[in-house]
């Protein structure tokens, strides 16, 4: 506020008019910002604007690089769900596939076993037919001897002996050969 009215003072004290301006000072404010207008005009202005068109340049770049980065990952993130759905799909094929092929295989494996444990009762059976085949073999030629060997007492017997004692001999033998045959 005093330097004001103090300004106002000196402007009055000058000579001036009645409004209190002092031309000559005003005129060399005038003629000094005119200079500096001119010199920022022809020099400063087309530096600021040069720096501001730049830095919009800048800018306008950013924008743009950060338009095609956003376009850019959610192409990238279609792809990859693309890629991502595929290898899903892949997957559960594969998924299916094996437990086809591991489903084949059981059943081969089923299979082989079923036809060897028939192999094995086949030759089990076999085995049990010879032995019974063996084992009669072995009976008519056990009651051959037994009738050969009764016969010889038969024989001896009934020339020394009655006849009841050759028909308890017979009827032994017979029920010998009948407990073989059990057995």
């Amino acid at each position: 506020m005093v330097l004001i009215s103090t300004t106002v003072l000196l402007a009055e004290g000058a000579g001036g008019d009645g409004l209190g301006i002092n031309a000559v000072a005003f005129l060399s404010q005038l003629v000094s910002f005119g200079i500096v207008f001119f010199l920022l005009w022809k020099w400063g202005f087309p530096a600021i604007l040069k720096t501001m068109d730049k830095r919009a340049e800048v800018i306008r770049e950013g924008i743009e690089n950060a338009e095609r980065a956003k376009k850019d990952l959610a192409a990238a993130n279609e792809r990859a769900e693309v890629i991502l759905n595929d290898a899903r799909r892949q997957a559960q094929e594969t998924i299916e596939r094996a437990a086809k092929v591991a489903q084949q295989e059981a059943n081969r494996i089923r299979e082989e076993a079923e036809a060897q444990a028939e192999r094995i009762n086949q030759q089990g059976i076999a085995r049990i037919q010879q032995e019974v085949n063996r084992a009669r073999t072995e009976l008519s030629r056990q009651v051959v001897n037994l009738s050969i060997e009764a016969a010889e007492k038969v024989i001896k017997r009934s020339v020394s002996v009655d006849s009841k004692a050759n028909r308890r001999l017979v009827e032994d033998f017979v029920a010998s050969t009948d407990k073989t045959r059990n057995n």
